[in-house]
């Protein structure tokens, strides 16, 4: 009996050790599962098909304020190093498939994750798996699951977004590898709501919104401060066997009229920030910029609005409190000035300029385009010049092809014979003569207006562009005012549209004119830009940029 009672008493203590067990395993593990995570955790890579395998894992769970915009990826090589293969997904969706492999070979990959500020994290840990020949899917979930579909946004080439696309989410991975390598998608999330397209709909509005595969596109604005836009768009398909060593930047001032910001950013990153901006709508396009200095049309036009920013009222004061929401402090916005360093064509840079935001805004438009702009950023230092200044400064050092004056050393010797005072009279006179026919020739050349047009070097440029149907040349002069300026297309002079007429006017420095082209014109006309009698330039149109 007494050994019954010792088993009853070791078969309780058991039972306690396991009820103990079954009770505490459940808060470890959701302890454990609590510990925040700063990478994609628990990659897995599943054969799905003999060519095919799809990624799965978990979004990083500690993210310092950041959003999550999408994952990159990258695969293994045989030497063991990783090359990134996409970018960008351009999705917080955390699968991915991979179509196009080849059968029996393995594959192995890492994610990370990609923020707002297009920082990325550490990678995840790496996955590995082999399409076969028998390689299928997994088994489907039970019908009892929840339907949970993916919304998007849409941005073929041509820069027209499709906003808040619903798909479910195999016609969302289908499209992932079918879409045009031109086209974005972005901001997708997963949704319960009710399916708004389907993976047809999406690629027969991607082949209406196509744009050449010549041009860069889509371009793409996006505010990033009250001050400033950050421009990204992805670069031309066919180069024509070129490289790419930059992009134009232009700013559309209005309809029709292009403000180039940036003539060459000298590298080809496919994103530009603009700072130093206010309150307003602003659209940009992009060119590339060729290796043998031609440049392509132009990007599709994005457009984006800088808004007011909340005005503060002087009476209203936040105290500090202890509530799990507090308002946030009015407080007020410091003046933002714009700091860089000014380079005019002689090479001389003026560094740590500290302008207004306004004044930036129209050095930019009106400084000579051989000026170089670098190393901008805001501040809230005093500003140290002016626009008039910067302008004053870039004369003084602008690159002038000034004719170098010949001198000589040699010294005529007198005359050997100064026993014969005729002589020596006569000799006097004659390079007193000389002497004062040169200076008052010199005189003359410099006090005419001919001495000035010989001295003058012009810098402008030529644009075509069409409005209302109509041909139109723009010219901008960056350099010295062109005096009785005329342009002709073939031999018939052009009217400008501001006065309606076709005679000569003064095109002043930093000035914008445009000229109509005359109806019937010869195919490829020859356009001349005169000034005066002077032909200053020629120019077949064909050959002329796009404005």
């Amino acid at each position: 009996m007494i050994m019954k009672s010792d088993q009853f008493l070791v078969l309780v203590a058991v039972s306690i050790v396991i009820i103990g067990i079954w009770v505490i395993a459940p808060s470890s593990a959701q302890a454990k599962t609590s510990i925040p995570t700063i990478t994609p955790t628990e990659l897995t890579a599943t054969a799905v098909s003999p060519t095919q395998i799809n990624l799965s894992w978990n979004a990083p769970t500690q993210n310092y304020g950041k959003t999550i915009i999408g994952y990159k990826i990258e695969q293994r090589l045989s030497t063991g190093a990783f090359y990134t293969i996409i970018e960008n997904t351009g999705s917080i969706i955390t699968t991915h498939s991979l179509t196009g492999l080849t059968t029996s070979t393995t594959y192995a990959y890492r994610v990370s994750a990609v923020y707002s500020d297009y920082s990325t994290t550490d990678p995840s840990n790496a996955a590995s798996a082999t399409p076969t020949p028998t390689s299928v899917p997994p088994p489907t979930p039970s019908s009892s699951s929840p339907i949970t579909n993916v919304k998007f946004d849409f941005t073929p080439s041509d820069g027209t977004t499709l906003t808040a696309v619903i798909i479910t989410q195999t016609d969302y991975q289908i499209l992932q590898y079918k879409k045009d390598s031109r086209s974005i998608i972005s901001n997708a999330v997963s949704t319960p709501e009710v399916i708004t397209n389907d993976l047809n709909g999406v690629i027969a509005y991607q082949n209406n919104h196509l744009s050449p595969s010549t041009i860069p596109g889509p371009l793409m604005a996006k505010v990033v401060s009250p001050t400033q836009i950050t421009l990204s768009w992805l670069s031309p398909v066919e180069n024509y066997q070129q490289s790419i060593v930059g992009y134009k930047i232009e700013w559309k001032r209005a309809p029709g009229d292009y403000v180039i910001i940036d003539d060459n950013t000298h590298n080809d990153t496919k994103k530009y920030s603009i700072v130093g901006l206010t309150t307003g709508t602003y659209t940009y396009r992009v060119s590339a910029i060729y290796s043998d200095h031609t440049t392509s049309n132009p990007s599709n036009e994005a457009s984006t609005i800088i808004l007011t920013s909340q005005p503060t009222t002087p009476s209203q004061t936040v105290p500090p409190t202890t509530t799990t929401s507090p308002s946030p402090t009015t407080t007020q916005q410091p003046v933002t000035n714009v700091k860089f360093d000014f380079t005019p064509s002689d090479g001389t840079t003026l560094t740590a300029a500290i302008l207004t935001q306004s004044d930036y805004q129209q050095l930019i438009v009106i400084k000579d385009p051989r000026s170089i702009i670098s190393n901008i950023a805001q501040t809230t230092g005093t500003i140290n010049n002016n626009l008039s200044g910067l302008l004053r400064y870039q004369t003084i050092h602008s690159k002038e092809t000034i004719p170098t004056q010949q001198t000589s050393n040699y010294t005529p010797s007198p005359a050997n014979n100064t026993n014969n005072p005729s002589i020596g009279l006569l000799w006097g006179v004659a390079t007193s003569v000389i002497a004062f026919g040169i200076i008052g020739i010199i005189t003359w050349l410099v006090k005419t207006k001919i001495a000035k047009k010989i001295s003058k070097e012009y810098y402008f440029t030529l644009e075509k562009f069409v409005e209302d149907g109509i041909l139109h040349i723009r010219i901008r002069n960056s350099g010295q005012t062109i005096e009785d300026c005329i342009i002709l297309c073939g031999g018939v002079v052009c009217v400008w549209t501001d006065t309606k007429i076709d005679k000569p006017r003064h095109a002043h420095e930093g000035s914008i004119l445009v000229v109509r082209l005359p109806d019937g014109y010869e195919n490829n006309p020859l356009i001349s830009v005169k000034s005066g009698k002077k032909v200053l330039k020629k120019v077949q149109l064909d050959d002329m940029a796009h404005g």
